[in-house]
């Protein structure tokens, strides 16, 4: 199976998952390549984003719960060429508490985290190159997981008493989340300078109002 076809896979079973739970898709301006957003009774959003050239091919996706709950913000990521995965995340980002993520697997080749993302996420995140063997494996681990995420946000009580610190919280994630150079000079490329900030900031990672 290409690259292409896995990372295809995984971007439908995230979808199916969210659809099946109830997740309503909202409207999402075209900006050339595939994004689909959702929100739903727990989460505030939830986007995926799959980008695919003859030279690229990416899949990202966050879940942001709802400011009212405490729990982490799910994240993946992974990018691969045509010939090779070039890196792999994913997170449980804490928020108003530590949750680790909940992996089964043992990956061989980890990938440093830049500084940025030391900041926000857990003290365990998964990210990894992974290998060939390791794509399958990958997959089923990021559905897994994420399933086990919704199961967990939707038998949760709310924190009401928390929002102001839930919403400062989720908000620095996305800050530091908008300081990567690496996605801004893909999208400068794709977009210009203006449009690239505003998929940033606007699509990829809105921050809350106070």
């Amino acid at each position: 199976m290409s690259y292409k076809s896995i990372l295809d896979k995984i971007a439908n079973e995230l979808q199916v998952t969210l659809e099946q739970s109830g997740g309503i898709e909202i409207p999402t301006e075209d900006f050339g390549w595939v994004n689909k957003r959702y929100v739903g009774d727990n989460y505030r959003l939830a986007h995926i984003e799959r980008y695919s050239d003859k030279n690229l091919e990416v899949l990202h996706f966050t879940c942001f719960p709802n400011p009212t709950f405490q729990h982490p913000i799910f994240g993946f990521d992974i990018i691969t060429t045509d010939k090779k995965p070039l890196a792999a995340f994913m997170d449980w980002s804490p928020v108003d508490n530590i949750t680790n993520i909940k992996s089964g697997y043992k990956y061989e080749k980890e990938y440093p985290l830049p500084d940025w993302a030391k900041l926000i996420f857990s003290p365990s995140p998964l990210a990894i190159v992974p290998n060939d063997s390791e794509m399958n494996t990958l997959s089923h681990d990021v559905t897994q997981n994420f399933e086990i995420y919704l199961h967990i946000l939707n038998n949760s009580k709310e924190a009401l008493d928390r929002v102001d610190y839930i919403v400062a919280a989720q908000n620095r994630y996305c800050e530091n989340q908008q300081k990567n150079q690496r996605t801004y000079n893909v999208l400068k490329a794709k977009l210009g300078e203006e449009r690239a900030k505003y998929f940033i900031n606007n699509i990829l990672f809105p921050k809350l109002n106070k």
